[in-house]
């Protein structure tokens, strides 16, 4: 009998399956783009709207620390002509041309102006005075220009501030606890300031230097807070020229035997 023949499966068209797949993908990858683009755009916008936002937004915080400051300094002036018992935020507010309200927003208290005011007059008073004391002409000699230039500072509005409320902080206790921490800091940067202003006196005698130093300060400072009723030009100029003879005096040794050198620029 002749073999029967096994129906063979009828044959898929080659092509059939290939095209089907990439015709898929290309509708998925059409489906894909736009979406793509979509959210690159959303994320450009989202980036320019940032970069547009913080541009826009640094005229505002420089105005706003200007405000800050000018009633900063409006605290300070209060502080000089009306004393510190009498400084309010009412008083603050009309010195620096605003509403007691805006002085408010920036300072919600009349602790968080003073600690404000504190640090800002004694970091002001210390920089410009460390600014004055390395800016000694060429040739001064160092003692005489260490005197007349503290006597300057120690006249100067921020520092007629800083004694203020030191005075009053004596029997106010809010404003003790606001400036023992700022004295101590003060103390500290006014010592070490000092030792690099004059290296060279502080290097060959730290205990001697230091002990200058503070009597300078003490004289001169004591000065400030006595009310001299009479002939006060000569008196105080007479006190000067006296403290730089004694000075002098104390450094004679290492001055003469060329530890120290009284001129040159500091």
């Amino acid at each position: 009998m002749p073999r029967a023949r096994k129906k063979s499966a009828p044959k898929l068209e080659a092509g059939a399956p290939a095209k089907s797949r990439s015709s898929a993908r290309a509708k998925a990858g059409t489906a894909k783009a736009p979406a793509r683009k979509r959210a690159g755009a959303a994320a450009g916008r989202s980036g320019n709207k940032g970069t547009a936002t913080s541009a826009s937004d640094a005229p505002r915080r420089t105005r706003s620390a200007a405000t800050r400051e000018e009633i900063i300094q409006a605290t300070i002036t209060c502080f000089v002509q009306i004393g510190y018992a009498r400084t309010t935020t009412t008083e603050i507010a009309k010195v620096a041309g605003y509403t007691r309200g805006a002085v408010q927003h920036y300072f919600p208290t009349t602790e968080h102006v003073l600690k404000a005011s504190v640090n800002y007059l004694t970091k002001s008073w210390l920089d410009s005075y460390m600014t004055a004391a390395r800016e000694a002409p060429p040739g001064v000699d160092f003692i005489d220009y260490a005197v007349d230039t503290l006597w300057r500072f120690v006249n100067d509005r921020l520092f007629v501030a800083w004694q203020e409320l030191v005075s009053a902080s004596r029997t106010d206790k809010t404003l003790r606890r606001i400036i023992l921490p700022a004295a101590t800091k003060f103390e500290r940067l006014r010592r070490d300031m000092a030792g690099s202003n004059f290296p060279d006196f502080a290097h060959v005698g730290r205990d001697k230097f230091d002990r200058n130093r503070d009597t300078l300060r003490f004289v001169l400072e004591g000065i400030t807070s006595t009310i001299l009723t009479y002939e006060r030009e000569e008196r105080v100029a007479a006190q000067l020229d006296w403290l730089k003879e004694w000075f002098h005096s104390s450094w004679q040794h290492e001055l003469s035997t060329n530890q120290v050198d009284r001129r040159g620029s500091v």
